[in-house]
C-alpha cells in the first residue's frame, strides 16, 4: 500500500514515464527472452553502431534514467541491466533523442562478467555507475 501511495504522490509526468518504463522493460524482457539477440534487435528496430555521438537532451535523459530505475524496482520480474539499457534506448528513441547502449565484459580471475549501460549523447542514462572496468565490446544506437 505504501508503494501505491508513493506512486500516487508523484507528479503526472513522472507517473507516465514510470508506466512507460515498466512497459518497455516488459517488452524488452519478452523479446530478448523469446528470440536470439540478432533477431530481437531487428524486431525492436535497433542497429549496431560504431559510434554513440549525437545531440543531447540532458534533462529528458535524466528523467528517463530515473523512470527506468523506479520501474525496475517495482516490475514483477528482475529487470537486469540489459533490459534497463534497451528500455531506455526505446524511450529515448520515442522522443527523437540519440540513444546508445554499450555492452561490455570484465574478467575477474577466471570469471567473465557482462554489463550493459546506456547514454544519450554524453549523458548517462542507465548502468553507468556499474560500468567502470568493463571493456565495451558492442554498441547499439537508435
Amino acid at each position: 500500500m505504501a508503494k501505491l501511495l508513493r506512486f500516487a504522490a508523484l507528479p503526472i509526468g513522472e507517473k507516465g514515464r514510470t508506466v512507460e518504463a515498466a512497459f518497455y522493460l516488459l517488452i524488452v524482457r519478452l523479446v530478448f527472452g523469446l528470440l536470439p539477440l540478432r533477431l530481437a534487435l531487428q524486431v525492436l528496430g535497433i542497429v549496431q553502431s560504431e559510434t554513440g555521438h549525437g545531440r543531447t537532451a540532458a534533462a529528458a535523459a535524466e528523467l528517463i534514467g530515473r523512470a527506468i530505475a523506479r520501474a525496475a524496482r517495482h516490475v514483477p520480474f528482475r529487470a537486469v541491466c540489459l533490459q534497463q539499457a534497451f528500455a531506455a534506448l526505446l524511450m529515448l528513441r520515442r522522443r527523437g533523442l540519440p540513444a546508445t547502449v554499450q555492452l561490455g565484459l570484465l574478467r575477474e580471475g577466471s570469471e567473465l562478467k557482462a554489463h550493459a549501460w546506456s547514454h544519450c549523447g554524453e549523458v548517462p542514462v542507465t548502468g553507468i555507475a556499474h560500468a567502470k572496468g568493463f571493456t565495451p565490446i558492442a554498441a547499439f544506437e537508435a
